[in-house]
């Protein structure tokens, strides 16, 4: 494993899922690299000719302590052990350049459900030569090869941008009857957090969800018409913390390289203002630093102690760090 970005868990009951996005492997053996239908970016490929590169993977995780479980993963591998794209292109898709990163999910009675972006290369030489051209929905079995991306009228774009940069189901929440599901939405260099909501058993079907209108305090239909929680990283994370008695947002600003959190008595607000919890130790050739997420999982003391991670560009590992409340 050289690098990986993404990170995210997703509660499984007695495991977790970890789902990541661009990773970079590097085969060991003498037979060389497996052939998969990810090519290796031109900026990646200093790596080695027998690097792999996949859009995406996942793995999972036993154990309540997330440092140790990293390393002991166990991916979601072909018939050789080799991992796999959880989320893989069709050939048309492929062509037209586009790979997947997955976002968040949420385990219901009818299997795994990870929403994900769609992403199109533009200059495989440049890593930030991309866009985001939509939001899909999977369901996967971690238990076997069984993995299906929920199409509509045979597309897999179900959430179209609304806006310069357009992430959801960055994190899910599970409030029965009813997902809380949360996005963001970037225009310029302002990042704005909104929530959708829709019963479990309707996950699989956009027109199910609602969008929360705080200026209205309303669940409106339509997602153009969903206001801002406020100011969020592109990806970041929600969660009821039982020491605070309070619903804790996390995320990374970018540039300023700071984790931040917010509070709120709801999930859909109102959030409190920021609290900046101070600058993330990072490469000093990072320009930035991003996909900040808590992990409630393997929260401690009953909250007060959460686990972070956090990404940096160009194939870092992921960074973990323990944040306590007083």
């Amino acid at each position: 494993m050289i690098g990986q970005d993404g990170g995210q868990s997703i509660d499984l009951g007695d495991r977790t899922l970890i789902v990541f996005a661009d990773t970079l492997l590097m085969p060991t053996g003498a037979d060389g690299a497996p052939e998969h239908r990810s090519e290796v970016p031109q900026y990646a490929a200093g790596f080695g000719e027998r690097s792999v590169f996949l859009a995406n993977c996942a793995a999972v995780l036993d154990g309540a302590d997330l440092r140790a479980g990293l390393r002991e993963l166990s991916y979601l591998s072909d018939s050789a052990g080799f991992p796999i794209e959880i989320l893989e292109p069709t050939q048309d898709e492929h062509a037209a350049h586009l790979r997947f990163w997955p976002a968040h999910g949420i385990r219901t009675d009818e299997g795994v459900f990870v929403y994900y972006l769609g992403i199109e290369t533009l200059d495989p030489r440049d890593p930030w030569a991309f866009r985001n051209v939509g939001v899909g929905l999977a369901r996967l079995d971690p238990e076997s090869d069984r993995r299906e991306r929920i199409r509509l009228g045979g597309e897999w774009c179900l959430w179209a941008p609304r806006s310069d940069d357009f992430h959801f189901g960055v994190q899910v929440l599970r409030e029965d009857p009813d997902l809380y599901v949360f996005g963001s939405s970037r225009d310029g260099l302002d990042v704005n957090a909104l929530v959708g909501r829709v019963p479990v058993a309707d996950i699989a079907d956009p027109a199910a969800y609602v969008f929360y209108n705080p200026a209205r305090e309303a669940w409106v239909r339509d997602v153009e018409s969903a206001g801002s929680l406020g100011p969020c990283g592109s990806d970041y994370s929600v969660s009821f913390n039982s020491y605070l008695g309070k619903y804790l947002m996390v995320y990374v600003d970018a540039f300023s390289k700071e984790l931040a959190v917010r509070f709120a008595d709801r999930p859909e607000g109102p959030y409190s203002v920021p609290e900046r919890v101070g600058r993330l130790p990072h490469a000093e050739a990072s320009t930035l630093i991003y996909l900040g997420f808590e992990h409630p999982r393997f929260a401690r003391d009953d909250g007060r102690r959460v686990v972070v991670s956090y990404c940096e560009p160009l194939f870092e590992m992921s960074s973990l760090l323990e944040l306590t409340f007083r």
